[in-house]
């Protein structure tokens, strides 16, 4: 008898500390979970922060890349403006030299020579100052991105610390209660 009142004592001590457990852990329940939808606000904002600055890492990675193809493109056309020009002039020469003749045969074939490769050579340098406009906007579109790379890395790295602070304080009111 004496164990049967002690185990029916016993069970009734255990159930009423854990419906007196339940009770008050139930009072608490909405400030915990209000402090962990805290912790969970804190940790999706910095993660969100987060892309935000691989975004931007990308953007200036893109400009980068942009920047150095147009500069390589720049140089190429440049190289071709120059050898394009030498052989103008190197062309050009011969015509002068058979304008200044007294034949008036030679001066009119020189001179409608000379017309056929000036026409051609504006044509050539046209062509070449398109390439050489779409390279430059290629690398001014470059530097805007790398611009506006490192204003947002610059935003979103400040506004990540502050996240990154407020996620702790949240993670120790959490572990407090």
């Amino acid at each position: 008898m004496n164990k049967l009142l002690l185990r029916s004592l016993s069970i009734f001590a255990v159930l009423a500390l854990f419906l007196f457990a339940n009770t008050g852990f139930a009072q608490e329940n909405p400030k915990v979970k209000k402090l962990q939808d805290k912790v969970d606000a804190a940790k999706l904002k910095v993660e969100k922060l987060e892309a935000k600055i691989f975004s931007a890492d990308s953007l200036i990675q893109a400009g980068q890349e942009m920047v150095k193809d147009a500069e390589g493109e720049l140089k190429s056309l440049e190289s071709e403006s120059k050898a394009l020009d030498k052989e103008y002039y190197s062309n050009i020469k011969p015509l002068e030299k058979q304008l200044r003749s007294d034949d008036k045969e030679t001066v009119t074939q020189a001179k409608t020579e000379l017309k056929t490769l000036d026409t051609k050579y504006k044509v050539d340098v046209k062509e070449l100052n398109t390439k050489i406009k779409e390279a430059t906007k290629k690398y001014e579109t470059g530097k805007k991105l790398i611009i506006k790379g490192k204003d947002n890395l610059k935003k979103s790295k400040d506004s990540k610390k502050e996240a990154d602070k407020m996620l702790k304080e949240a993670e120790k009111a959490f572990a407090k209660a």
